[in-house]
């Protein structure tokens, strides 16, 4: 009888809360990792610990043996999406696991409503949302044609322990170490950020309830914040005086001449430009007694977490 909850890049951000979030649930877990030795430092010693590549069909396959629920929390190269994506699908399929297939805002493109629900156009005009929009396509697909049982988490912009790059990340080092913090475009549009214990807690439901196979759904965390109010709470709980500034257009515009990230970053601008938030009462409502954590709680974890490092 399938039982496990497999988690991919389990050693990641992402991949770290959810395993431990399942360990606390008591559920059956296997981290699938490529790092065993980080993978032991971080889970109790009894958490059953597997090296596997989500690129290698072979090992995703062998991983995934008994699964009931896979999970993809593994970080690859744009480029390498489309191959990840079939390898799990083939995964599931073979198992009749249900798939936690996580995706993000990119693939709405400029928001025509805010906040944004789940039926909202996906019109995006980068090339990283015209992937997944391909991916999430196929992937429903599959799901009605029966083929693989699949679920959509859409998540916003992530932070809390383990998140150590991006510029969400670069704000609570710089808080800690009392120097100026970057936010891109303007720093007075609302932004959803999301915990990543919370986006664990609500991958854990989701994988949990039948109902909600073949859908997308929104995780926007525990309120939209502007850059400054973030920048602001983060530096008050670290005791710092607040230091901010933006780096916005034009900046990307000259850094994309010699800086690839730069170049994709540029494509998405219009996300730090205007109200970037997500209407996630779909969520709330199918499970009420989900509360998010209040970004004051989370924002303190984080802080300690980085002071730790």
């Amino acid at each position: 009888m399938n039982e496990k909850h497999v988690v991919f890049g389990a050693t990641g951000a992402l991949g770290t809360a959810l395993t431990l979030r399942l360990i606390a649930e008591g559920a059956p877990v296997r981290a699938v990792v490529r790092n065993e030795e980080r993978a032991q430092a971080l889970f109790p010693d009894d958490t059953e610990i597997v090296n596997g590549d989500a690129l290698e069909l072979m090992s995703m396959q062998a991983a995934c043996k008994d699964a009931a629920v896979i999970y993809n929390c593994v970080y690859v190269p744009a480029q390498s999406w489309e191959i990840v994506t079939e390898n799990f699908m083939v995964a599931a399929r073979d198992t009749a696991a249900r798939l936690v297939y996580p995706t993000n805002i990119h693939p709405y493109g400029p928001l025509q409503k805010v906040p944004a629900t789940e039926d909202h156009p996906l019109n995006a005009s980068s090339q990283r949302g015209k992937l997944r929009i391909r991916l999430e396509s196929k992937l429903l697909e599959a799901h009605k044609a029966g083929d693989v049982n699949v679920v959509l988490p859409r998540l916003a912009a992530l932070y809390g322990p383990c998140v150590y790059e991006g510029f969400v990340a670069v704000v609570f080092q710089s808080a800690l170490a009392k120097r100026k913090a970057w936010w891109y475009g303007s720093l007075d549009m609302p932004y959803d950020l999301l915990s990543t214990d919370d986006a664990a807690t609500a991958f854990f439901l989701l994988a949990n309830e039948e109902s909600a196979g073949g859908q997308v759904w929104h995780i926007p965390g525990a309120g939209p914040l502007t850059g400054r109010e973030f920048i602001k709470q983060v530096f008050d709980q670290a005791g710092a005086s607040p230091d901010m500034g933006t780096r916005g257009r034009s900046t990307f515009q000259i850094m994309s001449l010699f800086y690839q990230p730069a170049r994709a970053m540029l494509e998405v601008m219009y996300e730090f430009e205007n109200p970037l938030v997500m209407d996630g009462s779909k969520f709330s409502q199918a499970f009420p007694d989900f509360a998010y954590t209040p970004h004051e709680e989370s924002i303190a974890a984080t802080l300690e977490w980085f002071r730790s490092k």
